[in-house]
């Protein structure tokens, strides 16, 4: 039977009305989805009652959920062929297939499947929830995360590295068929979007009814995807294959190390597993090794400082010491250092946990208890090696830090670092880690403290006056530089709106002259040897933090989050110790402007983005839209709507074609760019009605196409079935 012939039946019967039937044929224009799908998903009849229907006009049986599938059977149909075609292989049965069918209209999709499998297809009729709840069960799949595969535009080539022997074999981790499958596709997926989001880290964190799927940016946690929490033991299983960890071993840490080749670049991932209240969480590392040829010219010092860097560097024997929290640059610092004293003439062995970049020309050593392959005794063997130079990851003990600085006095130049929170703190850290001051005091060359902050993003940087309370905030640390404008970024596509892009490192360098020495070997206190180490030259943190501002670099906004500005000018008058204490106010936040007030939405309210160049069609969207308990942000344009996005995270789109500066068009191609939007939703609502601009809507990635003028309860229905779909009906 045809669409036209078992609409007019159901009409006959009195089971929708011809308004209904005609709905069902404008939308399927656009969805391009089976009729009796949209009749259900529109609300218009009960899709049991349809099945019912159906198999009488089709003379089929109704499928028995106690009719349990032959696993066997999914060989002969791919997931994407059972999505494509809504229906499930049920079992092989002397040459035919029997097979779950929602549409029995389809004889198109029987014809394909039977020369696909090579086997006569005999159908039983299922709903489109009984064959929805076979394929994820089956499959191991659900639509979430297949719309989310289907509307992803940039494809990732992943390939695993292998070592065997002196050479590395790459293999496509999707080569075969049991690995093109869909967890591996997300994988891959996440992988590529991390690397090309700019991400040093990946958190993929198990919570009460989903996993949450984060990414560090510059520092920042960005949540970027959620999929079904009955996903996660698949792709933790997978992440574990890779690494070859124990996939059976769930109760456990463990931790592992994979190379892997992402469009053209080699990034090494270090994985982290820990147990959960609600399962494994996975801590990912990406190495990319072209930021291992970061040079000491490119993190962040000024000329003057990097001067002084060198001229440390140079030296023939000593103690370099670099400082600072966990994540503030450290490693970086001193693998360009590391460079940029490497040559032929010089023996350089390091003694690192982990090993974070591989660097051709110098001798690493991984730190390994199980093994005794400690700091110290890995520092004991180092030195009968004949070294030049001498890398300790880090300082942590008294065993380690006397054999480092022992070392450093024997013709040994010895590069190390410290969690302290300042360059002049370090000294009273070694005293307490039980360092001696004679020692301390003869070997330590230079003490370099840092942090990072974030760079302004150079595609939106623009300039604003400063107020007062800035001024006032940065005058102690620049003294009388005149400052009559400061930059900020008002965020962008290129910088995910964030209005930031990048890092650099702020420094804090003490070097180590005689009367520094003097008071380190009388352990003098802290304020002693600030006071000196600031006529030797030292510029503090905030000082240097201050500068970056100053030059346009970074934001005030940013300085204070990584330097505590007001603490750090009160200790630095305190220190010199010939001026009052100043207060220095702290800016007030400007709050955000206070919307109007509206009705109040349950928290389950799906929250909706209209995108349109004309304010009458935005106010009357978002008053009608509002008036039925959706929640509603509203942008002009498609640049606009891209930062709406990034900000709101709203649960579907409607947009509008023809508009300034970015076109509908370009935006739903950048959104479906990105993992992170991917799986919104779109609806584009616009003028244009040829059928080549809903087609060229519906290839840039599109879900539905309608027309202006448009039917308010239509509008409302698609709105709803499109979020049911996604599973964010509200």
């Amino acid at each position: 039977m045809t669409m036209p012939s078992l609409l007019q039946t159901l009409i006959q019967e009195g089971l929708i009305t011809p308004e209904q039937a005609q709905d069902v044929r404008d939308k399927q224009l656009g969805a391009k989805r089976p009729f009796g799908e949209l009749l259900v998903e529109m609300g218009f009849i009960k899709e049991e009652l349809l099945a019912t229907v159906f198999a009488s006009k089709f003379h089929l049986p109704l499928y028995n959920p106690k009719d349990i599938p032959d696993r066997a059977a999914l060989k002969l149909l791919s997931f994407d062929f059972a999505k494509k075609y809504g229906v499930f292989p049920l079992r092989q049965e002397k040459g035919t297939l029997i097979l779950a069918v929602s549409d029995p209209s389809d004889v198109m999709a029987i014809d394909d499947i039977s020369a696909i499998t090579g086997l006569n297809v005999n159908r039983v009729l299922a709903t489109r929830a009984q064959v929805t709840i076979l394929q994820m069960e089956g499959y191991q799949l659900d639509d979430t995360v297949y719309d989310l595969l289907k509307n992803v535009t940039s494809p990732n080539m992943i390939q695993l590295l292998k070592e065997e022997g002196n050479q590395t074999r790459a293999i496509d981790i999707k080569s075969d068929e049991e690995n093109n499958s869909p967890v591996i596709n997300l994988l891959a997926l996440i992988l590529g979007d991390a690397v090309r989001m700019r991400a040093t880290d990946i958190h993929i964190e198990p919570r009460e009814g989903c996993v949450d799927i984060r990414y560090r940016i510059d520092g920042y946690l960005k949540s970027v995807l959620k999929v079904p929490s009955n996903f996660m033991a698949r792709l933790s299983s997978r992440i574990k294959v890779l690494a070859d960890l124990d996939i059976a071993e769930t109760r456990k840490t463990q931790d592992g190390r994979v190379k892997i080749r992402i469009n053209q670049r080699d990034i090494d991932l270090r994985l982290a597993v820990i147990p959960t209240f609600y399962g494994e969480k996975i801590a990912i590392r990406l190495l990319d090794k072209e930021q291992a040829k970061t040079t000491l010219d490119k993190i962040g010092f000024e000329e003057y400082e990097l001067n002084k860097f060198r001229t440390a560097l140079a030296s023939p024997q000593g103690m370099v010491l670099v400082t600072g929290p966990t994540g503030s640059g450290k490693t970086s610092t001193l693998y360009a250092a590391l460079t940029a004293i490497k040559n032929e003439t010089k023996q350089i062995i390091t003694i690192e946990d982990p090993i974070e970049y591989l660097i051709d020309g110098i001798n690493q050593i991984q730190l390994n208890i199980n093994k005794d392959v400690t700091f110290a005794s890995s520092l004991r063997s180092i030195l009968r090696q004949d070294p030049n130079v001498i890398f300790v990851g880090e300082i942590r003990d008294r065993e380690t830090s006397d054999i480092a600085f022992r070392a450093s006095q024997t013709g040994h130049l010895v590069l190390s670092s410290l969690h302290t929170n300042n360059s002049v703190a370090s000294i009273t850290r070694l005293f307490d880690i039980g360092v001696e001051p004679y020692l301390v005091s003869s070997s330590l060359i230079i003490v370099v403290a840092q942090r990072l902050v974030r760079l302004i993003c150079p595609k939106c940087k623009e300039e604003y006056v400063p107020n007062a309370d800035h001024l006032e905030l940065l005058r102690p640390f620049i003294g009388e530089i005149p400052l009559s404008k400061l930059y900020r970024g008002k965020g962008c596509q290129y910088c995910g709106f964030d209005g930031f892009y990048g890092r650099t490192a702020v420094f804090e360098i003490m070097e180590v002259n005689s009367e520094i020495r003097e008071l380190i070997g009388r352990q003098a206190s802290e304020k002693e040897i600030y006071k000196e180490a600031r006529k030797n030259g030292l510029r503090t943190l905030a000082e240097s933090a201050a500068i970056k501002v100053v030059q346009g670099l970074t934001t005030i906004e940013e300085i204070t989050r990584v330097v505590d500005i007001a603490r750090a000018d009160q200790e630095q008058d305190q220190f010199q110790g010939n001026q009052e204490v100043l207060q220095i106010p702290i800016p007030t936040p400007i709050p955000a402007p206070v919307p109007p007030p509206t009705a109040i939405l349950p928290d389950s309210a799906a929250k909706l983005l209209i995108v349109d160049d004309e304010e009458s069609i935005l106010t009357i969207l978002d008053m009608r839209l509002r008036s039925v308990g959706y929640q509603v942000v509203k942008a002009q344009n498609g640049e606009e709507a891209l930062k709406q996005v990034a900000k709101e995270k709203p649960d579907l789109i409607i947009m509008d074609v023809n508009m300034p500066v970015m076109n509908g068009l370009e935006a739903t191609r950048a959104l479906r760019s990105k993992l992170a939007t991917a799986a919104i939703p779109i609806i584009m609502l616009t003028a244009l009605k040829e059928k080549n601009d809903e087609l060229a809507g519906l290839d840039a990635g599109a879900d539905d196409y309608i027309t202006k003028p448009y039917d308010k309860d239509k509008l409302l229905a698609r709105i709803k079935m499109l979020l049911a779909r996604s599973k964010r009906a509200q």
